[in-house]
């Protein structure tokens, strides 16, 4: 039994007039669990069927692609123009079994397009590609975008929102993070264009940003929850930074977007895995900032990164630095745990088992290790088992080469 006198019990209500029933949500994490095809299967349903259970508030899903032809992974749920509907529906009836929210991420990796799935990626502008633990390769130099793409792009997001909403989805967020296409637009390293979408000020390169919001709130109408996750900065000199991202939450609020979540970081300055900030509480990153951004905007505000122990997170949230406690490993170890850390079950969640063997990669290493223990969960196995960090990453391998091979093979 969850007590809801507590901090993290307290319910939320977003601008839209949806409400939260508790302060937990479960972030997003990329499952690499998708069918062949790029729809979410009997697995991937089951994963979140689970987690549905843990007490959360809300879940996040991992990032669906707008595109198709552009994924993270081969792995990813694509939004393809054949897409399985009822596949969706399922999916949507499995991640809100449990009563709580469970809202679609959407993203375009843009740049961050793996080579082996599309040898010219796209970008607001051309450039160098993506330089990852320096693996000549691995990525491919972008070419830029032309008007007719960027357009397309937009109406691929809300595209994919009406999907959502129809599916039984309860509410979206653009991926507006790490790198990834709307963070592209958003950082002069990468966005040089000289037309509408590109500029020397923030205003300039988050036009992109705020036709997506506003197109998909055309396409779900005003009471369906549209949340983005954003970078704190990017942590690469001359890059996107606080002051700007500061400037595009004033946007959002304007925009009425419902629930902001922060973050930091690229592929290339790995805030979200390794911790580019020293954590205020010895735990938690980010938070400097979303004290600063709560003396300039009321929006809604969820952090990720970090959180572990009940006592910081009531802290955070009764200070008012933000609404919502952001989690992401801890689900994927115990997939109850938002349901003990409200009754007072625990004090702490656990992050998954130690990475043995390769400290080199520090967060890398884990978030391999979170993708086999969802594959476990999926599997209806023990998430709790012990590998070596080798043996995670070698699963992730394994899974990532059995996908490239589907993929090569004709469709009958």
């Amino acid at each position: 039994m969850m007590h809801s006198n507590t901090v993290l019990g307290r319910p939320l209500t977003l601008p839209c007039g949806a409400t939260l029933t508790n302060r937990i949500a479960k972030a997003a994490m990329s499952e690499h669990l998708a069918t062949k095809r790029q729809m979410p299967g009997e697995r991937l349903i089951r994963l979140y069927s689970e987690w549905s259970r843990s007490g959360a508030a809300m879940l996040l899903s991992g990032n669906v692609m707008v595109d198709p032809t552009h994924l993270e992974s081969r792995r990813n749920v694509a939004m393809k123009p054949d897409l399985d509907v009822d596949a969706f529906r399922r999916w949507a009836r499995a991640g809100t079994s449990g009563g709580n929210h469970f809202w679609m991420q959407l993203n375009h990796p843009g740049r961050q397009t793996p080579a082996s799935v599309h040898p010219e990626p796209c970008a607001p502008s051309a450039g160098e590609a993506v330089d990852l633990f320096k693996r000549a390769g691995a990525f491919a130099p972008p070419r830029a975008m032309t008007l007719a793409e960027v357009d397309a792009c937009i109406e691929a997001f809300a595209r994919a929102a009406a999907i959502a909403k129809d599916t039984g989805f309860t509410g979206v967020q653009v991926h507006g993070a790490h790198g990834y296409l709307v963070n592209q637009f958003l950082t002069p390293l990468i966005n040089k264009r000289s037309d509408h979408w590109g500029g020397s000020t923030i205003a300039e390169r988050a036009r992109f940003l705020r036709a997506v919001i506003r197109a998909i709130r055309d396409a779900v109408g005003p009471d369906f929850p549209i949340g983005l996750k954003l970078n704190s900065a990017d942590f690469q000199h001359g890059g996107f930074n606080e002051r700007e991202s500061m400037q595009v939450l004033q946007m959002m609020q304007e925009d009425t977007v419902d629930l902001v979540e922060i973050s930091g970081g690229s592929y290339e300055a790995r805030a979200m895995f390794d911790g580019a900030q020293e954590p205020r509480s010895n735990e938690v990153f980010f938070l400097d900032y979303a004290e600063k951004a709560r003396a300039l905007v009321d929006i809604p505000m969820m952090v990720t990164g970090g959180f572990r122990t009940r006592a910081i997170m009531e802290e955070s949230i009764e200070s008012g630095w933000l609404d919502v406690v952001g989690m992401a490993r801890p689900f994927t170890n115990n997939t109850r745990v938002a349901q003990q850390l409200l009754s007072g079950e625990i004090d702490k969640a656990l992050d998954p088992p130690p990475v043995l063997g390769l400290s080199w990669l520090k967060g890398a290493g884990a978030a391999a290790m979170s993708v086999v223990q969802m594959a476990a969960i999926a599997n209806g196995r023990d998430p709790t088992a012990r590998f070596s960090g080798a043996r995670a990453l070698i699963a992730v391998a394994k899974h990532e080469l059995s996908a490239l091979k589907r993929a090569k093979k004709p469709h009958g």
